[in-house]
């Protein structure tokens, strides 16, 4: 019966391990959707800025230049 007590100690630690990871995920989503439920939406003014400022700071040159 010994070796049952093993299998079963492992199972009950994989249980475990997935149970926490579970955890850990929904946590991590509810405070992403949390995150994105207090932001604001850009002004297409604002929105256009924050492209040029990419743009303007890529250290790549692009195919015309």
């Amino acid at each position: 019966m010994d070796h049952l007590n093993g299998g079963y100690m492992s199972l009950a630690v994989t249980g475990f391990v997935f149970m926490g990871l579970q955890v850990v995920w929904i946590s991590m989503t509810l405070r992403s959707q949390r995150h994105h439920r207090n932001a604001r939406a850009m002004s297409s003014e604002e929105f256009k800025k924050s492209l040029e400022k990419i743009w303007d700071d890529s250290p790549v040159a692009g195919p015309f230049d």
